[in-house]
């Protein structure tokens, strides 16, 4: 049998390369070989405890196709591409999915044709980006963040940018804004920062989407008109998972409808630059093993 190497959850906070059986092809899936891993902050939490012994670590990936399913018409073998995993967080029902792999299985609406001037660094790192669609969407965006990042989000598109880290932060918005924000992406999902959007959003409500879990915004903003959404990426794939605590996501067939859907709007603005990526902060060296320096 096929074998890889892949970096597993061993205990809450303890991950260990390891060899392992190579996934199978499965129904509406892609088996690649991974070029690049992006660290995303989400692989550090599953690692500390949100992720369950022998899952496999990792979200954000490039590669080459190496096999496709007889299904599959996006994709073939050779094709240069970047996407999405189920690593850890929830998925104990497919141990082999997960992107620290050398090899890996992923759904085909959750991979993308990478452009050819971006290199595998630059596209592992491209799901993150996504979230700059706001601005394509005809939405006036409002960043709030260090000001280190001013430029960076001015760059993508932002209209205007706050300092994250003054008290007045929520006034200076509302100086700006008034009371026009009705949607907000909160990407920290603390009761600091619900408490934050709480105060910035529209007195006649709105969409606050939050992650992991809405119930800390709704506290502060009971009424009807102001909707708390769960944003967990991993709804698009169609496919039933748990958190901790039993907190079950039954298989959304509309949700991975839509994704298909969207996944050729997103590959299109790809390629056509009107999506960049962030800049990236390269560790050259050690394959897989490498990806396991940052979860710390």
């Amino acid at each position: 049998m096929p074998s890889r190497t892949a970096v597993q959850i061993i205990s809450s906070g303890v991950v260990g390369i390891r060899i392992i059986p190579a996934p199978g092809i499965r129904d509406g899936y892609i088996i690649a070989e991974t070029r690049a891993f992006a660290l995303n902050p989400t692989d550090c939490h599953h690692v500390d405890g949100l992720g369950g012994p022998g899952t496999i670590v990792g979200c954000d990936w490039s590669g080459v196709v190496k096999e496709v399913d007889r299904d599959v018409t996006r994709s073939k073998k050779g094709d240069e591409v970047y996407g999405i995993c189920h690593g850890d967080i929830g998925n104990t029902v497919e141990l082999e999915d997960g992107a620290y792999a050398d090899i890996i299985a992923c759904k085909e609406h959750a991979e993308f044709h990478k452009p050819k001037d971006l290199s595998f660094e630059e596209a592992a790192s491209l799901v993150a980006a996504l979230v700059t669609a706001a601005k394509l969407s005809g939405c006036r965006v409002y960043a709030v963040c260090s000001p280190s990042n001013f430029d960076l989000v001015k760059s993508r598109g932002a209209d205007h940018w706050f300092d994250c880290n003054v008290p007045e932060c929520v006034e200076q918005i509302q100086s700006v804004a008034g009371s026009s924000i009705t949607y907000f992406v909160d990407c920290v999902g603390s009761q600091e920062s619900s408490n934050f959007c709480g105060k910035v959003l529209s007195p006649a409500g709105g969409h606050n989407l939050k992650a992991p879990l809405p119930e800390s915004f709704k506290a502060l903003r009971p009424e009807e008109a102001a909707i708390a959404m769960t944003a967990i990426a991993y709804t698009l794939l169609g496919e039933t998972f748990e958190l901790p605590g039993g907190i079950v996501f039954p298989a959304d067939k509309d949700e991975e409808a839509f994704a298909k859907k969207w996944a050729v709007v997103i590959e299109k603005l790809v390629l056509s630059q009107y999506i960049r990526p962030h800049p990236v902060d390269i560790r050259q060296g050690g394959g897989v093993g490498r990806n396991t320096r940052g979860l710390g």
